[in-house]
């Protein structure tokens, strides 16, 4: 797992130039909160996006919509800027998939940084 952090607001240009590096696009799926995406950028690179995650239930949705979605894709974003206290929980939720996952995380101290977090 990538693990992009920062408060930059847009951090999605970090995450294409990670993910044109690997894959070709195509099967890229970003997934986010609802009104949070950015969809100029995302219908520039043709890439399916679900915004079909709750603050609420961060971790219910993501378990389910990685059921509902396995083998669909090379690689899936979590645009969603979450707390650093989910990023292990989500690390435990995607373990089991072959998918590449990017996931963005809000830090007030950094602008904006790359981490493997595998």
């Amino acid at each position: 797992m990538i693990i992009i952090k920062g408060n930059n607001p847009r951090k999605i240009d970090k995450i294409w130039e990670l993910v044109k590096k690997d894959h070709t696009g195509k099967k890229i799926a970003i997934i986010g909160y609802p009104g949070a995406i950015p969809h100029n950028f995302i219908r520039a690179k043709q890439m399916p996006a679900y915004e079909t995650m709750t603050k609420q239930n961060t971790l219910d949705n993501l378990t389910r919509f990685l059921r509902e979605t396995k083998d669909r894709f090379e690689a899936i974003i979590f645009y969603i800027d979450c707390e650093s206290h989910l990023i292990e929980s989500i690390k435990e939720v995607t373990k089991s998939y072959k998918e590449q996952f990017i996931l963005t995380v809000y830090d007030e101290k950094v602008y904006e940084q790359v981490v493997n977090g595998e």
